[in-house]
């Protein structure tokens, strides 16, 4: 803590007297009167008048408490009770404070003030002037104009007006909730005065999730206590979102189908893929679960003490050796969304389109809609290039595709009105091309790149061709996904 001295100073005066005169004067009715003590020895030729006594101050005076930035100021004497050498009474002396407390007053600490005796006078040897221990303490920091909950349009800008008190050049953080931690974002400087208004602008960071945490925090000073907002929360409205009529990208994608489904005749994808090459059977481009793989997995149950169904359940897979994990997440991967809040309509056709390139070489296979390592059909791979860009084509799932009956979900595609119908000459960049086959039906579908290329997953790698060919020319019509 810092401590200062305060004076008390002299303030009046009075004609010159003789000793004998002075004793005369100072009878009982006299001796409140400053005026009549205040003039000095030295004016009047004579030594120092040496004060032998001093009263105390009361423990009111003597310790005092306030609170900085409060307006309020200590009361200190504006006289002192003291008894001269050779007089039996005491005297009032009239003093003045010279501090104005500017410094004192807005900073928190211990200061102690002396008063300073006027010309003239000393102390006896042993006899000390009396003192007033000031404690200022820091104020409570207060806050107003706060938005605790806001919501706004990705790309907007978010801005608050505060005011904070006591200000005096503090500091402000603008902090944000990360990962469970708080990180600061921005730091602002309040004005050099007792109540500042601040106009805080906060980071584009809340742009790219759907839900932010933040608070502000403004540390202790010599004036204030340390403050911590509670929690503002900010919404953000997705800045591109298509017409409602149509899909609607959301910000998270769950699949309703669980991937730990019982494999039987007719399924396809993954799993199947899984069983069949561990008897040995079956091609790794069209996997299905045939008769033969049926009767491979009733003899492998009957050895095993297994329920001899010919299906291939959760205690069959286990005990073929494959892994819990992998009962209940082959063939149910959903990539990861790439887009944010604040993604463009561009930026969600580019997300699309950079998913379903990263398959590229990828192995073509039936019924599947995995990982690029692991293969996809032409369905299968729109479906990844959808979920990246935020888009669920429900009741078309990963997991459903490989179910006996939904090889072609790419027909089930073409029916959803949710994709908006658009001529085949006003194709554009993301849109998906379908194909049918010599019976009319629809078969295929592909990723439209422009300038005359699609990205498609066709027997038997993902590749880039152009929109008509030898292996499908059929255009069964154009989806357009981002509206």
């Amino acid at each position: 803590m810092s401590v200062s001295t305060g004076v008390f100073a002299e303030t009046s005066s009075a004609s010159q007297m003789t000793e004998t005169q002075l004793s005369e004067a100072t009878t009982a009715e006299t001796q409140n009167s400053v005026s009549t003590q205040s003039t000095t020895a030295s004016e009047s030729g004579q030594e120092d008048y040496i004060i032998e006594e001093i009263t105390a101050f009361s423990s009111e005076v003597s310790n005092q408490t306030v609170t900085a930035c409060s307006g309020n100021e200590p009361t200190l004497p504006e006289t002192i009770s003291v008894k001269l050498s050779g007089q039996e009474t005491f005297t009032s002396l009239n003093v003045t404070r010279e501090t104005n407390f500017k410094t004192e007053l807005i900073n928190a600490g211990t200061y102690t003030y002396t008063p300073v005796l006027p010309t003239g006078y000393q102390t006896a040897n042993g006899v000390s002037l009396p003192t007033v221990t000031l404690t200022v303490s820091k104020a409570s920091t207060s806050v107003s104009g706060l938005n605790r909950s806001i919501t706004k349009k990705a790309r907007a800008t978010i801005s608050d007006k505060i005011t904070v008190s006591p200000a005096y050049g503090r500091t402000v953080k603008l902090q944000m909730k990360v990962s469970g931690k708080w990180v600061t974002k921005k730091t602002f400087t309040l004005k050099n005065t007792k109540s500042s208004t601040l106009t805080i602008k906060y980071t584009n960071d809340w742009w790219k999730v759907t839900s932010s945490s933040w608070r502000i925090v403004i540390p202790a000073s010599n004036a204030g206590k340390s403050y911590t907002s509670k929690t503002i929360t900010v919404k953000t409205k997705r800045y591109y979102q298509n017409p409602s009529k149509y899909v609607q990208i959301k910000d998270k994608i769950t699949l309703k189908d669980s991937g730990g489904y019982t494999l039987k005749l007719g399924y396809m994808g993954l799993k199947v893929r899984k069983v069949n090459s561990y008897f040995g059977i079956g091609n790794k481009y069209w996997p299905r679960y045939t008769s033969t793989t049926k009767a491979k997995v009733k003899a492998f149950q009957k050895k095993h003490g297994l329920k001899a169904t010919g299906n291939v359940n959760k205690a069959t897979w286990l005990k073929m050796g494959f892994s819990e994990s992998s009962w209940y997440n082959l063939g149910a991967y959903v990539t990861p969304i790439k887009v944010n809040p604040s993604s463009t309509k561009k930026q969600h056709i580019e997300a699309m389109i950079s998913t379903a390139k990263s398959y590229l070489g990828s192995n073509y296979v039936v019924g599947a809609s995995g990982t690029p390592s692991q293969g996809a059909d032409c369905s299968g791979l729109v479906m990844q290039a959808l979920y990246s860009a935020g888009v669920d084509p429900y009741p078309v799932s990963c997991v459903r595709h490989s179910k006996a009956g939904y090889e072609y979900e790419s027909r089930n595609l073409w029916q959803n009105k949710k994709f908006k119908t658009v001529s085949y000459s006003k194709k554009k960049r993301g849109d998906l091309i379908f194909y049918k086959g010599s019976s009319g039906s629809v078969n295929h579908v592909a990723i439209y790149l422009g300038n005359g290329k699609v990205i498609e997953s066709w027997p038997n790698k993902v590749v880039i061709a152009s929109v008509k060919n030898s292996k499908h020319s059929r255009i069964a019509g154009v989806k357009r996904v981002f509206n």
